[in-house]
């Protein structure tokens, strides 16, 4: 077939098209021979799905609805080539439209090829291409790619890739690429990557990557990168990683590193490391780095903990802790080292800074410029040590004092 006859051939098919959707708004007649005719009822433009308010009219070059059809035909398998779809349409092959679809579209399924500006469907399963967008009133599932996004009413799996967003109001699951965000009403599972956010009120999980944020109702787990931000209602876990913070309503596991803050109000276990600091409204168990200050405000902070700042607790801290300025906690226990102050009510092994203040017992060792102990069961050693539970003279002595 030379070129010319080629184009011939594509003008013809596309005006079938169009003629089987002449303006519904007409009275009703026939448009081509008997046993071809479908019937075109008046109907007002609604943004409400009505099955009945839709044409499907078609010139067919079918046997038993297999074969070729032009227009608005409800069952093919084959080729059907349509100019705007309306309505309910299931199709087992290749689903060609030229124009986004009528409001009213929603039933039916297409298995197979859907191409167009906007090809939608009630399902569309298979290979999905739009040159705006695709969109499918309930699930999408295959490889759907949208110029400008992919949206569905329920769930959307496969390989996804929106020019600007994947959207669905069930579940996303598998490659997911949107140019802006991915969203969704439930879960994004799998490679989930959106320039500025990843957005899900369900689980996000797998490797997800927001260029500012990944936001989710429930858990974040996995590979977790936001340009700026992860937050997480549930909880989040894995390796998250944000210039400027992670931030949870519940717990935090795995590697957690920020630019300036990790923040959990449940707790924080694993290798968390902050710019500025790691907030716990529970305890923080791990490798624990902040640059300013580590904080737990219930049940304590156990294992590897450094700080230029302040490291404090409401009740525990133990490990090895090191701070640049204060290390402050009810009960203290391990080996302590801070530039400035130690404050305790309870301490257990070893304390070095150049103010040790343990308001109630010290078990252990303190070195010190100035040593203070309530009760002291061990021993101080500096410029100026006071042992409250020592008798005369022997309550403030420098150099070392000792108790035992």
């Amino acid at each position: 077939m030379n070129k010319s006859l080629f184009i011939f051939f594509v003008i013809c098919l596309f005006s079938i098209s169009l003629l089987a959707q002449e303006d519904s708004t007409k009275t009703t007649k026939r448009l081509f021979p008997k046993g071809i005719n479908i019937t075109v009822p008046d109907f007002d433009d609604t943004t409400d799905y009505d099955d009945d308010l839709c044409d499907y009219e078609s010139f067919d070059l079918m046997v038993n609805n297999i074969g070729i059809s032009f227009g608005n035909s409800r069952e093919v398998t084959g080729l059907r080539v349509n100019a705007r779809d309306c309505g309910a349409i299931n199709v087992n092959g290749i689903n060609l439209t030229f124009w986004q679809p009528r409001k009213r579209f929603g039933g039916g399924t297409i298995n197979g090829l859907s191409l167009g500006v906007i090809p939608a469907g009630g399902n569309l399963n298979g290979i999905n291409l739009g040159l705006g967008a695709v969109i499918a009133r309930n699930n999408a599932a295959g490889y759907n790619l949208g110029g400008l996004a992919v949206v569905t009413e329920g769930d959307m799996s496969g390989i996804n890739q929106g020019g600007l967003a994947l959207v669905a109001g069930g579940q996303i699951t598998g490659i997911n690429f949107g140019g802006l965000a991915v969203v969704a009403e439930e879960d994004i599972t799998g490679i989930n990557i959106g320039g500025l956010a990843i957005v899900s009120r369900g689980n996000l999980g797998g490797v997800n990557i927001g260029g500012f944020s990944n936001v989710s109702q429930s858990k974040i787990l996995g590979i977790n990168c936001g340009g700026l931000a992860n937050v997480s209602e549930g909880g989040l876990w894995g390796i998250n990683l944000s210039s400027l913070a992670n931030v949870t309503q519940g717990d935090m596991l795995g590697l957690n590193i920020s630019g300036l803050a990790n923040v959990s109000e449940g707790s924080m276990y694993g290798i968390n490391i902050a710019g500025i600091a790691s907030v716990s409204g529970s305890e923080i168990t791990g490798i624990n780095i902040g640059g300013l200050g580590i904080v737990s405000r219930e049940y304590g902070i156990y294992g590897l903990s450094i700080t230029l700042g302040k490291l404090m607790s409401e009740n525990n801290i133990t490990g090895i802790n090191i701070a640049g300025y204060k290390i402050e906690a009810d009960y203290l226990t391990g080996i302590n080292t801070a530039v400035g102050w130690i404050e305790a009510e309870t301490l257990e092994g070893l304390g070095i800074s150049v103010f040790n203040e343990i308001y109630g017992r010290q078990t252990g060792l303190t070195i010190g410029i100035v040593n203070f102990a309530e009760e002291l069961e061990g021993v101080q050693i500096g410029v100026l040590n006071i042992a409250e539970n020592n008798e005369g003279f022997t309550k403030y002595l420098p150099f070392i004092n000792a108790h035992f």
